[in-house]
């Protein structure tokens, strides 16, 4: 069994294309996760959890949690 570290796919010798098509996919996945994201936190709020209790659980105080996930995303509107 070999023992090398396991390596990102960033970290290989890939060439420029090879990472241009990767980019758009990687994006679209990312955009994925953060709609999942926001989706888990609107309803841990429905349940009652606290913005304190959401950042602890995603190792965030309470103010960043509210200013990442809050309706408006916690910015005043123009």
């Amino acid at each position: 069994m070999s023992t090398l570290p396991l390596l990102a796919p960033w970290e290989h010798e890939v060439a420029l294309e090879d990472v241009l098509v990767s980019l758009p996919r990687t994006a679209a996945v990312g955009a994925q996760v953060e709609a999942n994201l926001r989706g888990w936190v609107a309803k841990a709020r429905t349940l009652g959890a606290s913005w304190a209790r959401i950042g602890e659980a995603l190792g965030m105080t309470r103010q960043s949690a509210w200013e990442r996930f809050a309706e408006g995303g916690g910015k005043p509107s123009a």
